[in-house]
């Protein structure tokens, strides 16, 4: 096939630079586009570039070139899936304008290096046939569980999520977990490298289009099933505030924060419309610490109506360093209609260099604390607490980018209702990351098989069912309100 001997027989760096295009290519699979298709075209290549790396390399040197092929590939993969990083750095570019390089390039760089781990487990293995797209898919589902585990963990645009654009592809995730997911993909999207030989031809192609049946067939097993009968239908009103930066700059513009959260919440419910049982407020929204604001309490307490139950996000102060340094926990908290606290919950798992700096005790002196959200740092909750509300319907918590992680699902989301996502995305504005995050909590419910309902500051605030369905959402970046009955076990 002419196609394969040409990427095979590219020269060094026109076969890197066709790597790192690869993996750019493959991000076109990822929301908010979901082009599937483009898969098909990127891994047989990268399958093809890979043997022109490897057919001369020998030993020490084969491992190298397979580490450095597939280096090159998440390379692009990560730039171009993770650029939007960037803009979070601009919002005060006066400040973090320097360390605008390493977000966009050094970050994707140092992600690649467990693409570049695959390609060195695969290159022992790499001859002719399926046994290489076999070797390939085995190794990325170990360098994606690393990824997912090493250093806290950055699973984030998993190479599964290329293989889930609709509800149809995502059901096996909850067979098999998203990083063997992940292997099955690469297997199926290179499976048409082998149209280019004889050996193992038809039945690596009979394997891609088995695992392709099972996909399938399971997707539509499962999206035809029965939905267990509710216990109870509770009218959730999910807040979406969407502030402007310059609001949070000046103590009227934060005041004027709560008074849009209060407007928005005790705003009429359209016509037909039951009253909220439950208001929901996103992560980080609230503009002060709430138990240093005994009036704001007041000030909720009035606006609920009896009955009525407020969840929000919001930072809870933790205590102090022995330096005086203060510390804080992320926090949903879960007030009553007097606008008293009945549940709090806290995250567990935070954002290196967003919440936490890493080696903080040592980097301070240097003035990296900067790259941190509050003057202080965040610290983890010792433990995971189902919220629980007055009426006695729990919830899961999943704080903000919690919701890329399938161990925090895993065996712990039995004996909740549905699980509760509130983030804050509002740092990336219109780029792919809002959407990538929306894209990767909503694979969390058809793991956890419960529905998942999502508040953000300027969204992506939705429903989803527990199959991956949307059953409502609201549009992105506008002030608003959602007002939907969800029916829970």
């Amino acid at each position: 096939m002419r196609l394969a001997r040409y990427f095979r027989n590219l020269g060094r760096w026109q076969r890197r630079t066709a790597l790192f295009a690869c993996g750019a290519l493959s991000t076109f699979a990822l929301a908010p586009f979901g082009v599937m298709p483009v898969m098909f075209v990127s891994m047989p290549v990268l399958i093809w570039l890979m043997d022109g790396a490897l057919e001369a390399a020998r030993g020490r040197r084969r491992i190298l070139a397979g580490f450095a092929a597939a280096w090159w590939f998440g390379f692009g993969y990560f730039v171009f899936g993770l650029w939007w990083l960037g803009a979070a750095l601009l919002k005060d570019a006066a400040l973090y304008a320097w360390a605008l390089p390493l977000a966009v390039l050094g970050f994707p760089a140092m992600l690649a290096l467990f693409y570049g781990l695959a390609g060195a487990l695969a290159a022992p293995f790499w001859r002719a046939g399926p046994v290489r797209l076999v070797a390939l898919a085995a190794a990325m589902v170990l360098a994606e569980w690393l990824r997912g585990h090493v250093a806290s963990g950055f699973p984030w645009n998993a190479i599964a999520y290329t293989a889930m654009p609709t509800p149809l592809f995502m059901q096996s995730i909850r067979l098999a977990g998203l990083y063997a997911m992940g292997g099955f993909a690469v297997y199926i999207f290179a499976s048409p490298a082998l149209l280019a030989e004889r050996r193992g031809r038809l039945s690596g192609l009979s394997a891609a289009l088995l695992l392709i049946a099972i996909d399938l067939g399971y997707g539509v097993h499962r999206l035809n099933e029965a939905e267990p009968v509710p216990e109870k239908v509770v009218n959730f009103r999910l807040v979406q505030p969407s502030i402007g930066d310059h609001a949070w700059r000046t103590p009227e513009g934060r005041a004027g924060i709560f008074a849009r959260l209060i407007a928005l919440s005790s705003a009429p419910a359209e016509p037909g419309a039951a009253l909220p049982d439950v208001i929901v407020w996103p992560e980080s929204t609230l503009p002060f610490l709430l138990e240093e604001r005994p009036d704001a309490r007041t000030a909720i307490g009035e606006m609920l109506q009896p009955g009525q139950t407020l969840i929000l996000g919001a930072a809870r102060f933790a205590g102090r360093k022995p330096d005086g340094w203060p510390e804080f926990y992320n926090a949903i908290y879960v007030l009553d209609d007097n606008g008293q606290t009945v549940s709090v919950a806290g995250k567990t798992h935070l954002v290196p260099f967003g919440e936490y700096l890493p080696f903080e005790d040592v980097f301070r002196a240097i003035g990296l604390q900067a790259l941190t959200t509050l003057p202080g740092s965040y610290v983890p909750a010792d433990n995971r607490q189902m919220l629980v509300l007055p009426d006695g319907l729990t919830l899961y918590p999943l704080v903000c980018y919690e919701a890329i992680f399938p161990r925090l699902i895993a065996d712990e989301t039995t004996g909740a209702s549905a699980i509760l996502n509130l983030t804050y995305d509002a740092w990336f504005g219109r780029t792919p990351g809002p959407f990538q995050h929306f894209a990767q909590a909503r694979a969390r419910a058809v793991e956890a098989g419960k529905t998942l309902i999502r508040v953000g500051e300027n969204g992506v605030t939705a429903v989803i069912d527990s199959h991956g369905n949307v059953m409502q959402r609201l549009p992105f970046d506008k002030p608003a309100v959602l007002d939907v009955p969800v029916s829970l076990p």
